[in-house]
């Protein structure tokens, strides 16, 4: 039997950044928490800094000033003051300016690394030009600023007073050839007057403006700014990491991813359960909610709809993995089938794990399994169900592990055409066929193989490697029985009927039957 896979929506874009921020959140909330956490311990740990600024002012000659031809200072030679600004902050940020600081201050500290601590601003349309120097003292600061800012003045003094007797020198010995020639020299001894009464003065287009104060706070970034910035970049982290963690996951986390991958159906949704929940329903001493049965009716009804002939079908539910939920399939789907008066054959096919005899509380025959596949004998193999009409037990043979080596398509086709004539439907619990290879014998000869996926917990490589081996053997799956992560509901509609099995009575019946069981023993035993 197969069935139709049903469509499925795959989502994109907007939609796709919310579901995973819906599912991982945690994942971005606490690593936003960690950067917000790094980002205020590091903003306490970092060395305290001190910051001052002192200023620098240009002020050009007029271009039309010819006392300074030949003399390298400012000039007005445009409106924009933005090329003198510039050039004035590279001349202090040089290894010779460094250098006669280093000498001011009498420090130890390289040239180099005295630049470092300074930081050259020129002011955007204005003459200025501001010096930011940093330390771990507010003193050594406030001397750093204005050590830089008084050594570009001395070097601007230096070069000026040099252009200066260079020209003061070129303009004497024209004013000795003009007298030797009886040439005029007046306007020669003008400008050289005019340029004797600059010797000994500074630059006159740079002087500085401000000097630096020493700073009464250390320079430290707002705690308001850090909090927001770090939070931010920490969500944005968290989300790339939840996108990442999505993209990468081993486990299937998503319906339809799964079954875009699986091309299959899904037959029933199973609430996710609690462990406690499901062992107490294994030791028969508590019942499912409601919620859960209504899905193992669904379930019921989708293969059975899908059952095509008169011939009894053989269902085998298995799984890619262990831990998926396929032995609590097989036994509920048994029960919701013959609570629909139906005859049915529960066969514990899982020979390594076998689960379903203790389930029910029934003894392991000594000619269970193997006796059927074997010798085609079933009538003596099977088990009464105490208090549940309509089903039987076909358990493993106790004791005889080696029965899985004896297993071949031949066999297993014998034993099921064996059981069919006992039963309107033959429920086969078999190991995880993603781990095995005699589950695939079993789901190769069957007419209907249910896989159990656990949303959350199957992984995408087990998956394939079942999907694999099915291709092997030949096997077509009818659906899967997905584990949601939704958890059971106790009121539903219809929560007042009848539940498939009462599992306290049967608890009992049990008991009983251990009990029975053991004093027969004891009885052998002293006789």
């Amino acid at each position: 039997m197969s069935i139709s896979p049903t469509p499925t929506i795959q989502q994109s874009g907007p939609a796709s950044y919310a579901r995973v921020l819906r599912e991982r959140w945690a994942v971005v909330v606490a690593t936003a928490l960690v950067c917000l956490l790094a980002g205020v311990v590091s903003q306490q740990l970092l060395p305290t800094t001190y910051t001052t600024e002192a200023d620098l002012l240009i002020s050009p000659i007029d271009n039309g000033d010819s006392t300074f031809v030949g003399v390298d200072v400012f000039r007005n030679i445009s409106s924009d003051p933005t090329p003198n600004v510039l050039t004035l902050a590279r001349y202090v940020k040089t290894l010779a300016t460094a250098d006669i600081v280093a000498r001011k201050l009498d420090v130890k500290t390289s040239p180099e690394a005295l630049l470092e601590r300074v930081s050259v601003h020129p002011l955007s349309q204005t003459n200025i030009v501001a010096i930011n120097a940093k330390s771990g003292s507010p003193r050594e600061a406030a001397a750093l600023a204005n050590a830089f800012a008084d050594a570009t003045v001395q070097r601007r003094t230096q070069d000026v007073q040099a252009d200066v007797q260079s020209v003061i020198a070129r303009l004497t010995q024209q004013v000795k050839r003009s007298a030797a020639s009886n040439a005029a020299v007046l306007p020669i001894q003008q400008r050289l007057a005019a340029l004797r009464s600059l010797v000994g003065l500074p630059d006159p287009t740079v002087s500085v403006l401000n000097r630096a104060d020493v700073p009464t706070a250390p320079t430290r970034t707002s705690r308001k700014v850090v909090v927001v910035a770090t939070l931010v970049a920490g969500l944005l982290l968290g989300f790339g990491l939840a996108l990442v963690a999505d993209m990468f996951e081993g486990a299937i986390r998503r319906e339809d991813d799964l079954v875009a991958r699986a091309r299959l159906p899904i037959l029933a949704r199973v609430p996710r359960l609690p462990k406690k929940m499901i062992d107490a329903y294994l030791s028969r001493s508590e019942n499912l909610p409601p919620s859960a049965w209504e899905a193992y009716r669904t379930l019921r009804t989708n293969v059975m709809r899908g059952v095509v002939g008169d011939e009894t079908p053989v269902v085998v539910v298995t799984s890619a993995m262990a831990g998926e939920g396929k032995t609590l399939t097989a036994v509920n789907l048994a029960l919701t089938l013959a609570a629909q008066d139906m005859r049915v054959v529960l066969v514990d096919g899982d020979f390594r794990r076998p689960m379903v005899a203790s389930i029910f509380g029934v003894v392991p025959p000594r000619d269970g399994f193997t006796a059927t596949f074997m010798e085609g004998h079933v009538t003596s193999a099977l088990r009464e169900v105490p208090l549940v009409k309509n089903l039987r037990l076909l358990l493993p043979t106790l004791g005889h592990l080696g029965q899985i080596d004896l297993l071949d398509p031949e066999r297993v086709q014998k034993a099921y055409d064996a059981i069919r004539p006992h039963a309107d439907v033959v429920v086969v619990d078999s190991a995880p066929a993603g781990e095995v290879s005699d589950a695939l014998l079993l789901a190769s000869a069957a007419d209907v193989t249910l896989v159990a996926v656990r949303i959350g917990y199957t992984r995408y490589d087990r998956f394939e490697t079942l999907r694999g081996a099915f291709a092997n053997y030949g096997v077509s799956a009818a659906g899967l029985v997905v584990t949601t992560r939704e958890r059971p509901n106790f009121v539903v509609y219809g929560s007042t009927m009848p539940v498939p099995i009462e599992m306290k009575p049967l608890q009992a019946q049990a008991r009983s039957i251990g009990d029975r069981t053991a004093a027969r023993r004891r009885a052998a035993h002293k006789g």
